[in-house]
Formats: structure tokens, sequence, C-alpha cells
């Protein structure tokens, strides 16, 4: 597969807090997006997850949705109670409308269904991180 990213991805920057129980899923987006330019911070859990976010500054949370204990939708609401202007992704293999419309009412600004492609999320990533107005 071949990585191909906008160039305005890597113009933005930014850094991104994936978050995955999986572990090698949250590895190979941690190393597609800093192949792209992003600085990355991983996590393994929602709790890990609002640990690093109590101790980094991240433009976006990228997170699955089925994980043990807080589930993704729970995440992104805590985690924008705790940083109101965060942009929030949330990533599922198990989506249906119902997910998709309850992850926008908790804040979430992207969903993506997986599997994806590499320029998929990539390309979703550098629209939000475009976007202006926290």
């Amino acid at each position: 597969m071949m990585l191909l990213a906008p160039e305005k991805t890597t113009i933005a920057g930014g850094r991104i807090l994936i978050v995955d129980d999986d572990d090698g899923v949250r590895e190979n987006l941690a190393e597609l997006f800093q192949v792209v330019g992003y600085s990355v911070v991983t996590a393994g859990s929602a709790p890990e997850a609002m640990g690093k976010l109590a101790h980094h500054d991240v433009d976006l949370l990228l997170t699955d949705y089925r994980m043990p204990g807080p589930n993704g939708v729970e995440l992104i609401e805590s985690a924008r109670r705790v940083k109101p202007g965060l942009r929030a992704i949330l990533m599922t293999a198990f989506g249906d409308s119902f997910t998709e419309i309850e992850s926008v009412r908790r804040g979430a600004i992207g969903y993506v269904n997986k599997p994806f492609e590499a320029d998929e999320i990539t390309n979703l990533v550098s629209r939000i991180l475009g976007l202006r107005g926290d």
C-alpha cells in the first residue's frame, strides 16, 4: 500500500492522541501519522487517554469505539469537558447510524468505519485540523 497524504497535512502539523485497545492498530496509525508530519501520543484505554490529555497539548483525539471500560463516545464526551475545543474522530468496526449520531451529539466532529484506507483517514484528519474556530 502506498501512503499518499495531501501537502496540507504536513503544513497543518499538530498533535494527535490515538486511542485504541488493539496494539497493532494503535501502532500502525501512530506510524502513519508520524510519516505524514504529525506529532503523535497514544493510549490503550480511555483512562490512559485522559491522563495523556492532562499532560500533553493535543489538537485532535482519534479514538476507537469499542474498548474495555469507557467506550470511545464516552471518552470524547469526557475529553471535551476537560478541553472544550478539542476535535475528535470516532473510529469503529461496529458502526451504525445510532453510533454515528451519538458520537456527534457527544462532541465528535468526524466518524470513520474500520477498515479504512490510509489516505481516507489522513485526509479526514487534515480536513478537520484545517477547520478554524474552536
